[in-house]
């Protein structure tokens, strides 16, 4: 395999071994963090080292030097979307986005799909609601002039139609903070013509405006968390509002966590 870049490697505290038999079918593309906030290549390399966000990538990229973080056979938690980190590679790249950055990730990705075949390129906020990749969003299309005209990029397969779902804005509302109609775009696609009012009511209730949905299952929720549906940090905290400390102390009792 021939580089244009220096490939280090460091082992990340937070993987699953594996990919429950799953075949890698994606690159998910992020980037460090907002770049005002000056993060840097060694920081990101040492923050998923010594697992401090329980998350993790399989690759940290900025110009000219790429560090492994995750074997790709195995499955890192980055997408806050089990389903897509089962499947994909997911890479963290520098957020200032320089023309030698992009170029870097354009060779690694050439690199990885010499080794998988072609594999669709999508952001961070294709899989969940973020604003990741920040500069690189659309990936495909941010990264296309550096892949080439034989990058193998396919373009990502329309979802089908779903029709709008049955039952009361509170039931909907519920099952969204349960996990059940899962983040982002694909939300959007699965409530239809629903989306904004469920939504509303979703954020009314992760606000405190609203009486939390009664009885809530605090396993359920924390399950979904373990498959990594409520994302890390501040992004959880905010998504469970008053259920974050109960639901976060079940998740580290599943983890062994005192």
């Amino acid at each position: 395999m021939s580089h244009s870049y220096t490939l280090n490697h460091r082992q990340a505290a937070c993987f699953t071994p594996g990919r429950g038999g799953n075949r890698i079918t994606t690159i998910v593309i992020h980037h460090w963090d907002d770049p005002a906030k000056n993060p840097s290549f060694n920081g990101t390399v040492d923050w998923f080292v010594t697992g401090r966000g329980r998350n993790s990538a399989h690759y940290v990229v900025e110009a000219g030097r790429v560090t492994r973080l995750v074997a790709e056979s195995d499955t890192a938690w980055h997408a806050g979307n089990w389903p897509v980190n089962q499947r994909s590679i997911g890479i963290e790249c520098n957020p200032r986005a320089s023309e030698a950055d992009k170029q870097t990730v354009a060779a690694l990705i050439r690199d990885i799909q010499s080794r998988h075949g072609k594999l669709r390129i999508i952001g961070h906020k294709d899989a969940s609601s973020t604003a990741c990749p920040g500069r690189y969003y659309p990936p495909a299309q941010v990264l296309a002039p550096y892949l080439g005209g034989n990058s193998g990029v396919p373009a990502a397969p329309k979802p089908p139609a779903v029709s709008a779902p049955g039952g009361s804005v509170d039931e909907l509302a519920r099952a969204v903070l349960a996990g059940k109609y899962g983040n982002g775009e694909e939300r959007k696609r699965r409530l239809g013509s629903r989306y904004a009012e469920v939504q509303r009511r979703v954020n009314e209730l992760i606000a405190g405006k609203a009486p939390a949905p009664d009885s809530p299952n605090l396993d359920a929720l924390a399950n979904a968390v373990l498959r990594g549906e409520y994302g890390n940090g501040e992004e959880r905290r905010r998504r469970l509002g008053h259920l974050y400390q109960p639901v976060q102390d079940l998740v580290n009792r599943k983890l062994g966590i005192r």
